[in-house]
């Protein structure tokens, strides 16, 4: 049995894979800044990744073959620049730093799955979608500069092969677990105050911006056959390769609520990014994966959440 660690594993995406790798029979060790329950056959251990210390005594204790780095900090979620920059690279660099020291129980280098994100490529001019892993970046905003940094310093130390660096670049997720602090996360909620009678209005803006939704399921297992199948040293963008308007994901979700454009007031306001759609040709060559849950079931599973009292069937 392989040991897997999982790092931000009770985080929205953190929460799908650890479920995903226990099925797979394997050890999954999650880690986090907060207390955790951890679930069945799992073992979880609160730890700050920005003390180096702490970190090289959880490795050494653990000894995993693989790791998936979910841990991150948000700029949508309040956090400043500063912050988001620490969280990204200092973690990623105590925990790289620390892996290349690491005996694994398996003899082999250990394997890191390093979660980047879509906004390390930015701005890239609509002509030039869909997006692949050769286009030139262009981050706006701290987030994506920092997931650029992170990368880069993830992949240089793992070019001596003292650890096998898989770098994944994951466009938009939408499905169940999903907070407001994403497009389709917040238009959903916006939704499910006006059926429950919380709100009387779903206000939106740049409702022509168009994006690239995979459903959070699929992008945990892109990333565990990343794992398995995916080759040090090399970026993989994990994304559905359709392009999808605001204004699509939010008809899906008045019809999924019974509602009509007539509660919707359209404000004015746009993103600088106007078009961000990527290939997943790459990932598509060289694993088993595809997306395939339709944009409509993940919209559904995550409005029924919503809908779904705290505690019930509990």
């Amino acid at each position: 049995m392989s040991t897997t660690l999982v790092t931000g594993s009770h985080g929205w995406v953190g929460t799908h894979l650890r479920r995903l790798v226990a099925a797979n029979g394997e050890r999954v060790v999650g880690l986090g800044r907060r207390p955790r329950q951890p679930g069945p056959g799992e073992t979880y251990h609160q730890l700050d990744l920005h003390d180096p210390a702490a970190v090289r005594a959880r490795l050494q204790a653990v000894r995993p073959d693989v790791v998936f780095h979910l841990a991150a900090t948000l700029p949508q979620r309040g956090a400043s620049g500063a912050d988001v920059v620490a969280d990204a690279v200092h973690t990623t660099y105590n925990l790289c730093q620390e892996l290349r020291r690491v005996d694994t129980r398996s003899g082999r280098p250990a394997r890191l799955v390093l979660a980047g994100s879509s906004a390390q490529y930015g701005a890239v001019p609509p002509e030039l979608n869909p997006i692949t892993e050769q286009t030139l970046p262009r981050p706006v905003g701290a987030y994506g500069h920092a997931k650029a940094a992170a990368e880069s310093l993830a992949l240089a130390l793992g070019a001596d092969g003292r650890i096998a660096v898989v770098a994944a670049r994951p466009f938009n997720h939408v499905g169940p677990g999903e907070d407001g602090a994403t497009v389709a996360g917040s238009l959903a909620r916006r939704v499910a105050d006006v059926v429950a009678g919380r709100a009387d209005r779903v206000q939106v803006a740049d409702l022509d911006a168009v994006r690239d939704f995979t459903d959070v399921r699929d992008v945990a297992r892109a990333y565990v056959e990343l794992a398995e199948l995916g080759r040090a040293g090399e970026i993989y963008n994990v994304c559905s390769g359709s392009g999808v308007t605001v204004r699509r994901v939010l008809e899906i979700l008045l019809d999924l609520a019974g509602l009509d454009w007539s509660v919707v007031d359209v404000v004015a306001g746009h993103s600088d990014l106007r078009c961000q759609v990527g290939s997943a040709a790459k990932l598509a060559a060289e694993t088993p994966w595809k997306a395939e849950t339709p944009l409509r079931d993940s919209l559904r599973g995550l409005l029924t959440e919503l809908a779904t009292p705290a505690g019930a069937g509990q």
